[in-house]
C-alpha cells in the first residue's frame, strides 16, 4: 500500500514473448523497482546487473537500466514485451528523474 509521502506508481500490463501476461507497478524505488510479477522483477534484476542499455524515447541517448528510474524500467518492458496492453499513470519526463543526486 502506498503511504501519503510516496510517489504515485505507474501500472503496466503487458505480455512477454512466451505468452505470459503480467501486470506490474513501477515504483521508482531502487530496492524494489516493480511489484506484481516475479518474472518481470527477475528480468529487471538481470538487466540491471548485466548493464543493459535501453532508449526511453527515440530521440534520447541509450541509458543503463536502473530500477530507481521509472523511464528506464518502462523502456525495458517495452523492449522485452511482445506487446504492452496498457500503461496507467504519468511517465516522468527526463528532467524529473533523479539519480545519485543528479537531475537528468
Amino acid at each position: 500500500m502506498i503511504g501519503s509521502e510516496e510517489k504515485a506508481m505507474l501500472r503496466v500490463t503487458g505480455a512477454l514473448p512466451g505468452g505470459q501476461v503480467y501486470e506490474v507497478e513501477i515504483t521508482g524505488q531502487a530496492d524494489r523497482p516493480v511489484i506484481g510479477s516475479r518474472l518481470v522483477a527477475a528480468m529487471l534484476k538481470a538487466a540491471q546487473h548485466g548493464g543493459v542499455l535501453v532508449r526511453p524515447s527515440p530521440t534520447e541517448a541509450p541509458l543503463v537500466v536502473d530500477g530507481a528510474d521509472p523511464r528506464s524500467v518502462l523502456a525495458l518492458l517495452e523492449e522485452r514485451s511482445s506487446r504492452i496492453l496498457g500503461v496507467h499513470g504519468a511517465v516522468p519526463g527526463p528532467e524529473e528523474v533523479h539519480v545519485a543526486g543528479t537531475v537528468y
